[in-house]
């Protein structure tokens, strides 16, 4: 079964493919403005992904541009129907922008790598788990309903573990994260060991690679602060790169200096990380523990 690309994603490849059309015929953006009696500055706001594109504007480009075999027609009109789609935006209640944004990656990337020193990564937590962190991190005058819609959330994200064609997931983890627990000292113990439990099954599918670093590493780079990185099928999408830290998280794909040292450093984390076979080992002596 097949799924809808992020909108996100299509707007940017539209418009690298409308800009591309463009240059094909040697216009530039104000030759093209002129040739449809529009504003430079609409045709930059289209191909910089600033606005959405109709499908009146759209069939205007596409004639100016020489675009006419029906099949090359229909990609662009599905493009451009699939950016102008609303997905994550309805939680902007209860989430900063640049999770907004970085959610709008997520669910197209073909490839996660994620570092935690922490807390478990949210595409790994149980509802018990996540509903715990969230109340840990909620001011008293939270309401209950929206602890119900950022819960919502995070369980809607893992939706892209189930579908046919998941992404390759890659997960780092300080051994802190498979030892704090959760919730309340009558129930903490408990939601932990399920969550242990729903951890190692989902280590053991085949595009999921979970590994822990010990305590006896020492001091590591992982201990700096969360970080993932988002790889995509399309050779024509950049890395994104999100660095968690509240409500000052980043989510950046035009630094691809910062991308490739953090790239560089998750590599490193592997290095000394524990085999995923032992931290499958690691994470059920922890359970029995607790």
């Amino acid at each position: 079964m097949g799924h809808d690309v992020d909108p996100t994603v299509q707007r940017r490849r539209l418009r690298v493919e409308l800009r591309r059309a463009r240059d094909a015929k040697h216009l530039t953006q104000k030759q093209a403005a002129g040739e449809l009696g529009w504003s430079p500055a609409k045709i930059i706001r289209i191909e910089t992904g600033q606005v959405g594109i109709s499908g009146t504007d759209l069939k205007a480009l596409l004639e100016l541009y020489g675009v006419t075999d029906p099949q090359q027609v229909a990609t662009f009109t599905e493009m451009a129907r699939q950016s102008r789609k609303q997905h994550w935006s309805i939680y902007r209640d209860v989430l900063n922008q640049d999770f907004l944004i970085y959610l709008g990656f997520e669910g197209s990337a073909s490839t996660l790598r994620q570092s935690e020193s922490l807390i478990l990564p949210g595409l790994l937590q149980t509802e018990e788990y996540a509903r715990a962190v969230i109340q840990a991190f909620s001011t008293p005058d939270t309401s209950p309903q929206l602890t119900d819609r950022q819960l919502e959330v995070r369980m809607k994200r893992q939706e892209i573990l189930h579908r046919d064609d998941p992404p390759v997931l890659f997960f780092i983890l300080d051994e802190a994260v498979i030892r704090r627990a959760v919730g309340s000292s009558t129930t903490g113990s408990k939601i932990m060991q399920r969550q242990l439990r729903h951890l190692n099954d989902i280590g053991g599918r085949e595009n999921v690679h979970l590994r822990v670093v010990r305590f006896g590493h020492g001091v590591h780079m992982g201990l700096k602060g969360p970080f993932v990185i988002l790889e995509f099928p399309d050779p024509g999408d950049d890395d994104l790169l999100f660095l968690e830290n509240g409500p000052h998280s980043v989510a950046t794909r035009d630094d691809m200096g910062e991308i490739s040292l953090y790239k560089k450093q998750f590599l490193e984390l592997e290095d000394f990380a524990l085999s995923e076979s032992e931290t499958a080992e690691l994470i059920e002596q922890v359970r029995a523990q607790m």
